[in-house]
């Protein structure tokens, strides 16, 4: 069982990213509409129905971790996770690691046309999905019955700044890994 504190830092840790990632994706259909076509693991002909619904399954997933205690909330996202996953890999396998992943937030900057920042394909970004989808597995176990005091509040205002700290800072990691790799490819 998990304590309460623990089950509503999920919650809201997944809606968050979730709705960040709906959001940003249905606000730059055309730039992300590219990045589909770049896996080539779909008929180009579709790309234009995924973005949308791929935008729209992740912002729904946001509303529904914050909203609703089902045991498909967590299994829809550990599977849309693992779709992630194996598209990622297919395309690492066929080495194309030059493909941003999508899942990047530089477009934020407020350009239309953003080139640097973006995440490339990597075995990092494999590792960081598998966890997601663990913690997804994790959050369907039930939550044991207690009242939640100020501590508690505080304590998972902090966590969920602490977390998305780590996130944010695995995120960079992972692009200043492609930015060294990119630099090295250039100067070998």
């Amino acid at each position: 069982m998990l304590d309460p504190v623990i089950q509503l830092l999920l919650s809201l840790g997944f809606s968050l990213l979730f709705i960040v990632a709906g959001v940003h994706k249905l606000s730059n259909r055309l730039r992300f509409q590219g990045i589909i076509e770049a896996y080539q693991v779909l008929p180009k002909s579709w790309t234009p129905l995924i973005v949308i619904t791929i935008g729209l399954i992740e912002s729904v997933l946001g509303i529904a971790w914050l909203t609703g205690n089902s045991v498909l909330i967590p299994l829809t996202s550990a599977v849309l996770l693992s779709i992630y996953v194996v598209v990622i890999s297919i395309n690492l396998y066929r080495g194309r690691t030059y493909i941003d992943c999508g899942c990047g937030f530089s477009a934020f900057a407020g350009k239309t046309e953003v080139d640097s920042g973006i995440q490339q394909l990597s075995f990092g970004l494999v590792l960081r999905n598998f966890l997601l989808i663990a913690l997804a597995i994790i959050a369907i176990l039930p939550s044991t019955e207690r009242v939640l005091g100020a501590v508690d509040y505080f304590g998972i205002v902090v966590g969920l700044l602490t977390v998305l700290l780590i996130y944010a800072a695995a995120n960079q990691l992972l692009s200043n890994h492609n930015a060294i790799g990119a630099w090295r490819n250039v100067s070998g």
